[in-house]
């Protein structure tokens, strides 16, 4: 059985001999250790050659044997053919036909600031057409902005599950159009505004889901940050967040792939909103932060209702022992199997003290935990 149909057979109906393993955000994984997966130039995800990042991505599927790979869209056509990458003096330069020379900086392990807008972007209804721009599936295909998934799909991942990441409208309404203080003030003072927003902002993500199915992807991996318990109420999140999810969800089944929800935080409270969303998946974090997540009570709560995703603890993966690491995978695979939707992950990102050998001993053992 490939990668690509054991993730599809856990994921619509289970259980599995085998239970597929992914870690989720390798963007991230890939980034804080990229000297241990590859021997290309750090900046080969940023040339306009995406062979380079080609390369790069196979170079990953040789060190970790995970299921799925995860594809994004590039730059169009015609901006590859007119930019280059030049290394001057240990400077790494983005340059232009147009003379245009642009330094590319090497991204720090851990990453930069996580960027959330300072101030509104948007006040009045009357902006938000200008400042949300909702960009044509097929214009998308024509620029050339799905030719890297459609490498990645024919050249080494054809028995892969492909997932492409995107945000949520809330998040991405609170991120980037209204500052994480504008919205929650909005939330009360203008709703209609705010609700405009994630209107305009879901049509725009429906076109984005289509041109990546129409590409090859699998799988939308759909990111939710600060609509937990510790930033807004159940019903906040039925009003805001919840129509405009199962309105996304319903352009992923309409083009025949799958949903992996990932909320950050603490939403004990509010799982059944989730799973009304429709998502086919549900991923989570661990405990942590000041709440606790705990894979059983996740099962209980979902039964069966949607696939779960595994949430092995990062820092576990990191400082547990061989023996503590083998319990942790053997208990959530264990969970997992009650219901059968069920793919092992972490429910963070892979820390930047891991090392990739860790990870790879991580897939080992739960591969064997599975079988």
């Amino acid at each position: 059985m490939t990668p690509r149909r054991r993730m599809l057979l856990a994921i619509d109906r289970g259980p599995l001999d085998e239970v597929p393993i992914v870690i989720c955000y390798l963007g991230i994984f890939l980034r804080d250790h990229w000297q241990g997966i590859t021997d290309k130039p750090w900046w080969a995800l940023r040339s306009p050659d995406i062979a380079d990042r080609l390369e790069v991505d196979r170079d990953l599927l040789g060190k970790l044997d995970l299921d799925w790979i995860p594809c994004s869209m590039c730059q169009p056509e015609s901006w590859r053919r007119s930019h280059s990458i030049r290394v001057e003096n240990g400077r790494v330069l983005l340059v232009g036909e147009d003379g245009t020379r642009d330094e590319i900086r090497k991204p720090p392990p851990g990453g930069d600031t996580l960027y959330i807008a300072p101030e509104p972007v948007i006040e009045d209804v009357s902006e938000i057409e200008d400042a949300i721009p909702v960009r044509d599936a097929a214009e998308l295909r024509r620029q050339g902005r799905l030719d890297y998934v459609k490498m990645l799909r024919r050249d080494i991942g054809s028995d892969r599950f492909l997932v492409a990441s995107m945000v949520t409208p809330f998040w991405k309404a609170l991120s980037q159009s209204f500052g994480f203080r504008s919205m929650m003030l909005n939330l009360r003072r203008d709703p209609r505004l705010v609700e405009r927003a994630l209107e305009r902002i879901t049509e725009d993500r429906g076109e984005m889901i289509r041109a990546y199915a129409r590409a090859g992807v699998d799988g939308i991996w759909l990111e939710e940050c600060l609509a937990s318990a510790a930033e807004i109420s159940p019903a906040d999140y039925r009003r805001f967040v919840l129509p405009y999810n199962r309105e996304l969800v319903e352009v992923i089944h309409d083009e025949g792939i799958r949903c992996i929800y990932y909320p950050c935080g603490d939403v004990t409270d509010r799982m059944e909103s989730i799973i009304e969303t429709g998502t086919d998946c549900i991923s989570l974090e661990e405990s942590k932060k000041g709440f606790r997540i705990e894979i059983s009570e996740v099962d209980r709560a979902v039964s069966g209702r949607a696939c779960l995703f595994g949430n092995l603890s990062s820092d576990l993966l990191e400082r547990g022992s061989d023996r503590e690491l083998t319990a942790g995978i053997g208990h959530q695979i264990e969970v997992g199997r009650r219901n059968g939707r069920f793919v092992m992950s972490l429910g963070s990102p892979v820390t930047p003290g891991t090392g990739v050998q860790r990870v790879a001993e991580y897939v080992r053992i739960s591969r064997e935990e599975s079988r």
